[in-house]
């Protein structure tokens, strides 16, 4: 059985909870918060996170746009409360998603949608003593290896990506020792996990105060102080990539049309309510209207951001909901929900 690879990226930190590409709490911010005095820093500063995953783009200028428009960021919270997570203080704030989405469109800054990329990273780590190992999320042998899952992890939650390091279970762990020679850890992740994108890096020490990276970053450092430079360049290169990947998943929201589904597979109340739940939390929603009930299957009429191609992507990407069929000439999608 292959391993999920979707960990929610806006809980990563918090859980071991596995999800689907979609991101399900796309509109939900944790922000630190070390007093109740420091509500309204938090606030400003979930804010901001907001905008950068929405957008794509850590720009100010799109946070002072929505601001000059006679916005205040308090005005796009629907709640927030205060959480103990392991320990630590988090402010949790839940953003409007309909607000966001329509003052984004009247002042043209684009929408990512709810499908969010895939990126698993390969860092093999040589630090001339001992043997040679890869990062993973149970393991921690250096500083570097810290600030290297530090960035990753404030990088997924601030981005609304999902940025994952292998993990290897018991089974793994006897075939590599037993089968060392036949068996490679690369090919084993490859085959567990399942990823939109692959980096693979390699962090070597060539010397008494050298330093290489190869595989898809490259580079030498010739200098005692060496982690800088290397978190300096991984950061620069994976910014790079993640802008690169987003940009696919961009809706245009000048564009708004209407399109009819049908979600079967829905056998009680709650399952209703689960799955036009689900339906509601696509970014490229507009409304949401019933059409028809039958047997076991609920029909809907959806307004639109985006086009046909754009939702269908959306909705595929989904946990909960699988595409039966599709009519892109009719406008009808064919859905199943998925418990």
């Amino acid at each position: 059985m292959k391993f999920l690879k979707h960990t929610l990226l806006s809980l990563i930190i918090f859980s071991n909870t596995c999800f689907g590409k979609e991101f399900d709490k796309l509109f939900v911010v944790f922000e630190p918060i070390e007093s109740s005095s420091q509500i309204e820093k938090s606030i400003n500063n979930s804010f901001n996170t907001m905008i950068y995953r929405l957008s794509g783009s850590d720009s100010p200028s799109n946070i002072w746009r929505i601001i000059n428009n006679g916005n205040t960021r308090k005005s796009f919270i629907k709640s927030y409360s205060i959480k103990n997570l392991d320990n630590e203080s988090y402010l949790e704030v839940n953003f409007d998603k309909d607000l966001l989405i329509k003052v984004f469109n009247e002042l043209s800054i684009p929408v990512l949608s709810s499908s969010r990329p895939v990126i698993l990273f390969l860092i093999k780590i040589d630090p001339g003593t001992g043997e040679p190992y890869y990062l993973t999320n149970s393991l921690y042998s250096s500083e570097l290896d810290n600030l290297l899952k530090d960035y990753l992890k404030n990088e997924s939650s601030s981005r609304g990506i999902f940025l994952e390091l292998p993990e290897l279970d018991l089974i793994d762990l006897n075939q590599l020792s037993n089968y060392e020679r036949f068996i490679d850890f690369e090919d084993i992740i490859i085959e567990k996990y399942i990823f939109d994108e692959l980096i693979k890096i390699n962090i070597s020490k060539t010397g008494i105060d050298q330093w290489s990276m190869g595989g898809d970053i490259n580079m030498i450092i010739n200098d005692r102080e060496f982690i800088n430079p290397i978190i300096d360049k991984f950061k620069k290169h994976i910014d790079s990539r993640i802008d690169i990947i987003l940009e696919k998943n961009t809706i245009n929201t000048s564009k708004k049309g209407t399109i009819n589904i049908s979600v079967t597979n829905i056998n009680s109340f709650q399952d209703y309510k689960k799955s036009r739940k689900v339906i509601e939390n696509l970014v490229g929603l507009i409304d949401i209207d019933i059409s028809r009930f039958e047997i076991d299957t609920v029909f809907y009429k959806l307004g639109i951001y985006g086009d046909f191609d754009s939702i269908v992507k959306e909705i595929s990407e989904s946990n909960f909901l699988e595409i039966n069929s599709q009519y892109k000439d009719n406008s009808e999608i064919n859905i199943s929900f998925v418990r």
